[in-house]
């Protein structure tokens, strides 16, 4: 048998301005400004962690790897030797729900941290798309039996257009099996994206 794998690059960008024109007096005011912004970021950054704590969120140093069940899905494994290899930037930490397209299911949920790759393996037949999370420190809550996840800084949240089609491939000697390689970060600047997604809510991703 064959092994087929796809390349699935995305990038998070964000402008940032050159201005060569600068004065001295101009640097120091942008510097001071920037600064200035910075704390206030931190700062609220660290009220909206410490209200989230008070009302019952608890924080979670995550290893790389599935998380607990109690995320609301149910994880299922196939017997094809397949993958879906995530390598995740310096810019961000990842939660990625694998989630089927004719069930509506997730069927695999994992946390990669920055700066690490990893490999969800033995996925079951079908076609999937994704959800991701990205940010850092990452809260989560029970509710009614159920656990939630959320990053407190710097979320973001995104449903993947893309379709990744884990299904085999007849072939006229047999079968290939798909297996796809995805690359994640968030950075200042310059890169082609090649991942089609959508915004979502924190609710939307928790579903």
């Amino acid at each position: 048998m064959k092994r087929i794998k796809f390349i699935i690059a995305i990038f998070i960008i964000s402008s940032c301005s050159d201005d060569s024109n600068y004065v001295n007096g101009d640097l120091d005011n942008t510097f001071t400004e920037q600064t200035s912004e910075e704390n206030i970021a931190n700062e609220k950054y660290l009220r909206l962690k410490e209200k989230l704590i008070a009302n019952g969120w608890q924080e979670r140093n995550n290893d790389n790897g599935q998380l607990p069940s109690c995320y609301n899905f149910v994880p299922k494994k196939g017997n094809l030797d397949n993958s879906l290899n995530v390598y995740v930037g310096s810019g961000t930490d990842v939660a990625i729900k694998l989630m089927n397209v004719e069930t509506e299911k997730c069927v695999r949920y994992v946390f990669i941290n920055s700066e690490t790759d990893y490999s969800i393996e033995n996925i079951p037949e079908g076609q999937y798309y994704l959800k991701i999370a990205y940010g850092k420190d990452w809260l989560s809550k029970n509710v009614n039996g159920q656990c939630i996840g959320k990053f407190v800084k710097n979320p973001m949240y995104e449903k993947g257009d893309d379709i990744l089609d884990f299904n085999k491939i007849i072939t006229a000697t047999g079968y290939s099996i798909p297996s796809y390689s995805l690359q994640l970060d968030v950075v200042s600047s310059g890169a082609a994206n090649s991942f089609d997604s959508q915004d979502i809510s924190e609710k939307d991703f928790n579903k």
